[in-house]
């Protein structure tokens, strides 16, 4: 099993990007050949399946959700980083094993939806705003703002010199 780092996920969500031209998650579906299929899942948002016979995958949303494209881009990050693993068998076996594919998950999804080009050029408008204003300006859930901020947040700690965190520090 691949052990991925935050970074790991960032650069393979910035390739998925960069290889279908788009953030689009319906398009990166359309593109990978991807069945989207809107079901009544009762409490379940949706899940990733793959048909070894047919030899195709479907992301199953649930049809009452007011976010789609949220829960495709988290079922895209376990397609690209945990799509050789019975993710059902592990979750069984350990809680901490099957929270952590959800938190991988949430961070590619989090990277797809909004690229450090997307806050980059919207800084001049955005950079004095909560992050629940954020949220609602990119129309993606609170999470996802919070979860992509502090990534940028640690990426440039490690990297860059002092100057360049505090001009980051603007987002936390």
């Amino acid at each position: 099993m691949l052990i991925y780092t935050s970074k790991n996920i960032k650069h393979k969500a910035e390739k998925v990007i960069q290889d279908n031209g788009t953030n689009d998650v319906f398009e990166i579906c359309e593109n990978l050949k991807i069945i989207i299929l809107k079901e009544n899942l009762g409490c379940v948002h949706g899940f990733l399946q793959y048909y070894k016979e047919e030899n195709e995958y479907i992301i199953h949303v649930n049809k009452k959700s007011k976010l789609p494209h949220i829960i495709i881009a988290h079922e895209l990050g376990h397609y690209f980083l945990h799509k050789n693993l019975n993710t059902f068998q592990m979750e069984k076996c350990s809680l901490v094993l099957g929270a952590k594919l959800e938190h991988q998950a949430n961070i590619f999804a989090s990277e797809i939806l909004i690229t450090d080009k997307m806050l980059i050029d919207e800084m001049p408008r955005i950079k004095n705003w909560t992050y629940k204003q954020i949220a609602s300006f990119f129309k993606v859930p609170l999470f996802v703002i919070e979860q992509k901020i502090s990534q940028i947040t640690l990426f440039h700690q490690n990297s860059t010199s002092l100057t360049e965190q505090r001009k980051i520090a603007r987002f936390a």
